[in-house]
């Protein structure tokens, strides 16, 4: 695709893809593929392949580049393959980024770097993405979560990224309404706003979001895409009902349990999910009896 028919196709709810482990701890291909297989060509505006649902920070380079070439060879346009590429260092992120770039990627996802957070101001953050959106040939979307880097970016910062060259975009986690609605004033319509949280889903796209990138995705990918469907085809009620329902997701499952919660709910519902990479732990029996529970809930009265 060029570089415009990406940026047209970058909408909807992108499935953050989760990473199977076989028994030995090691990436389980085949079902990764069966989970991509099933997913594709269902309405979703893409796959995100190395994001936090994908467990990105436990695998290593090599482990996500060859997911990339998986994901490549199942997800077609207009169906867009992101990836998550982010490192420490500029240097490790410029690289892998042009390493997923070569391997079919058509757009790259980077996590604000936080080990040094106090030296991570507005300079050195501009710098980064300047760098790395300079040295790729797609798209570039900056990707913040705050409960997990501990870095809260504040808006005027993601504001004044956004008027790098080739950073198109935000995905915004921290599930905060008007941190996503001051970015979206700021920065403009062409600055690509997703948000991580399904608590606001509805209401961010109402603010101008072009879409969501959601874990829920994983299990329950009709839900999700009914919902933009909805909101897009101006069904209010319907609209309603299915954000009510995937609150009922994001408070019961995902919030508290996290990816293994997201692995369980998956293999409930018939996906490959299993046991995350240590040192996550899996969830235990009476968890996994919560997690059914709210699948049972959220669905109730949905016809089949």
């Amino acid at each position: 695709m060029t570089r415009n028919e990406i940026l047209n196709n970058l909408k909807g709810v992108i499935c953050p893809i989760a990473t199977p482990f076989d028994r030995r701890g090691n990436v389980d291909e085949g079902h990764f593929r069966e989970n991509l297989s099933r997913l594709a060509g269902i309405g979703l505006g893409g796959i995100l392949v190395s994001g936090s649902t994908g467990e990105a920070p436990y695998l290593t380079e090599s482990e996500r580049l060859r997911l990339v070439e998986l994901a490549r060879e199942v997800i077609r346009p207009p169906e867009l393959l992101m990836v998550g590429t982010g490192l420490e260092s500029t240097r490790a992120t410029l690289n892998l980024s042009q390493e997923v770039v070569e391997r079919g990627a058509d757009v790259i996802l980077v996590v604000t770097p936080n080990y040094f957070k106090p030296m991570m101001n507005t300079a050195a953050l501009v710098e980064h993405y300047r760098t790395i959106g300079a040295g790729v040939k797609r798209p570039v979307m900056i990707y913040a979560i705050p409960q997990f880097t501990g870095l809260d970016v504040d808006t005027a910062t993601i504001v004044k990224l956004s008027r790098l060259p080739n950073i198109v975009g935000l995905k915004e986690s921290s599930g905060r309404l008007d941190y996503a609605r001051t970015v979206l004033r700021g920065a403009g319509r062409k600055f690509l706003v997703t948000v991580g949280s399904a608590n606001i889903f509805e209401d961010a796209l109402a603010a101008g979001a072009v879409g969501a990138v959601l874990g829920m995705a994983n299990f329950d990918p009709t839900l999700c895409v009914g919902l933009y469907q909805a909101f897009i085809n101006r069904q209010a009620q319907q609209a309603r009902d299915l954000q009510r329902r995937l609150a009922i997701f994001a408070q019961k499952i995902t919030i508290p349990f996290g990816v293994p919660g997201v692995k369980v709910a998956m293999d409930v519902c018939g996906y490959h999910g299993g046991d995350p990479r240590p040192p996550l732990l899996p969830v235990g029996p009476k968890g996994k009896k919560q997690i059914a529970a709210a699948l049972r809930e959220a669905h109730a009265g949905l016809a089949a």
